[in-house]
């Protein structure tokens, strides 16, 4: 081996080496925190709000808050700031003290503890989508007195932060453990930590987009002349539409009866919106109903009836409603849905399913729980009026519920996607030709103390999970069944769930028939059951899983609630898929098709889907159900004013990575040493230096010069050797 190659092995080793010892220094330095979840940034047409670190994050001491005097400490007393709060969820109404005095507050990790469940935890403003209500509002976050629906709110949500704040759901609080071990080893006196090596946190959430909608969205259309990044995508994904008879250019004599539902929630933190009573609960009201009523009136019996029922689940309804916003706006543009689109008086009523889940935790021990319906005011003619159509509805659902459910005219409606509709559409809602009613369990404010937030999961509307076996794999127990079997009790969520759906289907069969339902057609707690463990624990479930594209090969990864939060529009969620294609298996129509014959056009008015069925073999679906945009009209308007109001203009930061991170920092007594030691030993370097170039004379001694001469014929060369 020659010395070239014995010199670049040698290198190779060595390299290898210094990279091992870099990773093993870097593992010994820092601990990630995982599974840890960020405030982000959003925008819309007037400010930004949510959090951001700076591009190399944020470093603090660490500190876990205890009560107010801990905060106070921080923001007046602290020494060896910024400081990292620690703090519970059950105590994060402290962070908005640190938020109003962030001086000495470099971020705030907040953290679930399953035995310090706080008494409510919602960060949506007291009034949700004030700026987008209809006309008659009464609610208004910035006034004392009058209607306040969410009472608790806190409106951080909706507010600029000033640090970044991480959230550490309870399944990861075993990363809390280890961080309350190193702050008990190093910062146990928090009055005595200058100088000392302290335990300190380090989080990074840089948002790429700020101050407005109008301006980051400016940035982006810029950007890409350069480069390909952008700055901010617009909120946004798609609606969910099925109506119980196909709907052609033909059938469109049909009048409508609309049923909505919202499908998305929100929260403060990346991919952690568990929606239990914001959303989940209406939405598998909505989709458990209409697969009853598909089975209450065939598809082949539509040309007896004279009314349709058009079922649909609005997306981004936590932002200004944006989904139920485009929808309105398409309708009175006269293009939705695209196949036969309606005019706004071919609704004859809307029915929302609204947020129906905040009580059922407080009913654990009883039947049924409490619901009530508001009613937008109508004609004067009509208010008292005890045949009006939507009076003769809400009797026949009462009466199918086996419970009153009081109808209240006010003119102050709830937070709901109505709001769309008498605002853009107003010439037919304040007309009362498109009659409204809303559907919730509550009246003055919020029974769901934990609307829109992290915390809004499957304990806070009391479901425990049955785990019960298809028949056959393929068919549901009856409600009837699992109560005499003692597989279910009528307390049971399931069950009261089940209840209100049979109720609506029931209700909506008198409607579009004319005649009270008399058979013994129910929806299945089984069936809802294993709607709410796939929406609230694990996506990767058997019923999402028979919904799937049959083309997906093996199981979907990781376990786990599909979050709902709207997303972008540049990429689309899951929960909407999910949601459309279970209302496909559901109510569709199998056919026996494969799946390349499968892919042939349908008829009129149909889509066709193949998705995995129940034995994952593959099935053809034939179906109603479709998607549309859920993107507001402000993204879509030529020279649009974002600062209107007209519309939604919410838009999201893009951002590169989250992380977190612990370590113990360096005493400032170590610093100073490393300071001086270096100062005096580039003083000590310098000194030396010059002495010896001052007398180098004395110390080197200049070689003599001697010359060699080679007295060789046959060369006839002069060398010369200087030693």
């Amino acid at each position: 081996m020659s010395l070239k190659h014995i010199y670049l092995l040698v290198t190779i080793i060595l390299l290898i080496f210094k990279g091992y010892s870099c990773e093993r220094l870097h593992e010994l330095i820092y601990s990630s925190i995982e599974g840890s979840a960020a405030c982000f940034r959003r925008l819309n047409g007037t400010h930004q709000t949510g959090c951001s670190t700076s591009d190399k994050g944020a470093v603090g001491v660490v500190h876990f808050v205890q009560d107010h005097d801990d905060v106070l400490w921080l923001a007046t007393n602290a020494s060896a700031g910024p400081y990292m709060a620690v703090v519970s969820t059950s105590k994060f109404g402290l962070v908005e003290f640190l938020i109003d005095h962030p001086t000495n507050i470099a971020g705030v990790l907040t953290y679930e503890n399953a035995s310090d469940i706080p008494s409510f935890f919602t960060h949506d403003t007291r009034c949700p989508n004030e700026f987008s209500s209809a006309d008659g509002n009464q609610c208004s976050s910035s006034k004392e007195g009058g209607v306040v629906w969410n009472e608790k709110g806190t409106g951080l949500l909706k507010r600029e932060i000033p640090f970044p704040i991480f959230f550490i759901p309870e399944s990861r609080y075993e990363e809390i453990e280890k961080i309350s071990h190193c702050f008990g080893r190093f910062n146990y006196d928090k009055n005595n930590q200058r100088g000392r090596s302290l335990c300190s946190i380090q989080l990074n959430s840089f948002m790429f987009a700020a101050i407005n909608t109008e301006v980051c969205m400016r940035r982006s259309a810029t950007s890409t002349i350069v480069t390909t990044t952008k700055v901010c995508d617009p909120l946004g994904d798609q609606n969910v539409y099925y109506s119980l008879f196909p709907r052609t250019k033909e059938s469109k004599k049909q009048s409508i009866t609309l049923v909505t539902a919202r499908i998305d929630s929100a929260s403060l933190f990346d991919g952690v919106s568990p929606g239990a009573a914001s959303s989940v609960v209406g939405l598998v009201t909505l989709i458990s109903a209409a697969a009853a009523l598909a089975q209450l009136i065939p598809v082949s019996k539509s040309n007896l009836y004279e009314t349709n029922i058009l079922w649909t689940l609005f997306n981004g309804e936590a932002f200004d409603y944006i989904g139920s916003q485009r929808v309105a706006y398409d309708i009175k543009r006269g293009v939705w849905p695209p196949n036969a689109p309606l005019a706004p008086t071919d609704v004859k009523l809307h029915v929302e399913i609204g947020q129906i889940g905040g009580s059922l935790s407080d009913y654990v021990n009883e039947n049924t729980w409490p619901l009530n319906a508001f009613v937008p005011t109508l004609a004067p003619s009509t208010i008292n009026d005890g045949d009006n159509d939507i009076q003769i509805f809400l009797k026949q659902l009462s009466n199918a519920y086996n419970m009153t459910i009081p109808g209240i005219f006010n003119g102050s409606l709830p937070p709901s996607s109505i709001h769309s509709f008498r605002r853009i559409l107003s010439n037919v809602t304040e007309s009362g030709e498109m009659l409204e009613m809303l559907l919730v369990d509550h009246k003055e404010t919020f029974t769901n103390v934990f609307y829109n937030s992290a915390l809004d999961d499957s304990d806070k509307i009391a479901y425990v999970y049955k785990n019960i076996s298809m028949i056959n794999n393929v068919t549901f127990i009856s409600t009837a069944e699992l109560i005499a079997d003692g597989l279910m009790k009528e307390t049971d969520t399931q069950v009261k769930i089940s209840r209100l759906a049979t109720a609506l289907a029931h209700a909506l069969y008198q409607r579009v028939v004319g005649e009270a339902y008399t058979g013994n057609i129910t929806v299945s707690a089984h069936l809802v059951d294993e709607m709410l463990y796939c929406f609230l624990k694990n996506e990767t479930c058997k019923l999402l899983s028979a919904a799937e594209f049959g083309g997906n090969e093996g199981p979907r990864e990781g376990a786990g609630p599909a979050p709902l939060y709207v997303g972008v529009t540049s990429w689309n969620t899951v929960a909407p898929v999910f949601a459309g294609h279970l209302l496909a298996l559901l109510t569709g129509t199998q056919l026996s098709l494969n799946k390349s014959q499968c892919e042939t056009k349908p008829e009129s008015g149909y889509t066709r889907l193949w998705l995995k069925g129940w034995n994952h073999n593959g099935v053809c679906i034939e179906t109603t159900m479709n998607f549309s945009q859920a993107l507001s009209p402000a993204f879509i308007i030529s020279d649009y004013d974002f600062k209107s109001g007209t519309y939604s203009t919410w838009t999201e930061s893009v951002w590169q990575t989250m992380w977190a991170r612990v370590f113990v920092s360096a005493s400032g007594g170590s610093a100073c040493v490393a300071a001086a030691t270096g100062a005096v030993s580039t003083l000590i370097a310098a000194l030396l230096t010059f002495w010896l170039r001052r007398h180098s004379s004395l110390i080197f001694v200049d070689p003599p010069s001697a010359t060699i001469v080679v007295d060789d014929a046959a060369s006839g060369i002069l060398r010369s050797v200087n030693c």
